[in-house]
């Protein structure tokens, strides 16, 4: 479908009504909301970041890619593949706030492999002061975490974009870890490699390869 009308069709869809049962499934990532909140709408705000016009394709399946770009109906397909940094974290978040019906917190800085005891930990503790050099450590090691989990020959010649908390800190402060990431990205067999936001409104990323 033309990126316009994917965009539009997503716009409609979220500002139309919705159950209770769809907000506690995307909040929680769980059925079928789940490829919807890690797959699409990572890419909508890359397209949208990206002002990219053209054509899209998602595939709705476990194959490689998870769906195709092109900038007119007579141009080559690219492939994207799409992660999420800090994945476990937004779902632990997310399934807090279906629970409490309340104000949870914004940041809890694990990894994706951390004990569940020590994020149910972190839960209870409710909202708390973070330093932005804690953040920025959790967050760039949860982007080269799926640096490694795509290093893998079968993505050869596709992007990769990873979808990571952003707005969690100001725009600049990405800048100081940017030249890690592009080190750590190189050897990787993907074209091209991009992170983008999670926020909505007034979408942010930037290219590490």
């Amino acid at each position: 479908m033309a990126l316009d009308d994917f965009e539009r069709a997503l716009k409609d869809y979220f500002e139309g009504p919705r159950s209770e049962a769809e907000l506690a499934d995307y909040r929680a990532k769980r059925g079928v909301a789940k490829k919807l909140r890690d797959e699409i709408v990572p890419v909508l705000h890359h397209i949208k970041f990206t002002k990219a016009r053209g054509e899209i394709r998602f595939e709705l399946n476990n194959d490689v890619p998870d769906c195709w770009l092109r900038s007119a109906p007579t141009a080559a397909p690219q492939g994207l593949e799409v992660t999420v940094a800090q994945s476990r974290e937004q779902q632990r978040l997310g399934q807090q706030m279906n629970e409490t019906k309340g104000i949870v917190p914004g940041h809890l800085g694990l990894p994706d492999d951390a004990p569940e005891a020590l994020f149910k930990m972190r839960l209870e503790r409710g909202r708390v002061m973070y330093t932005s050099d804690g953040a920025l450590t959790a967050i760039g090691s949860g982007i080269k975490a799926c640096l490694r989990r795509k290093s893998r020959p079968k993505y050869a010649g596709h992007d990769l974009l990873i979808e990571a908390p952003l707005l969690t800190l100001p725009k600049e402060r990405w800048s100081l870890i940017e030249e890690e990431l592009r080190t750590k990205a190189g050897a990787l067999p993907f074209r091209e490699i991009h992170v983008i936001g999670d926020q909505d409104r007034s979408p942010y990323g930037f290219r590490i390869k």
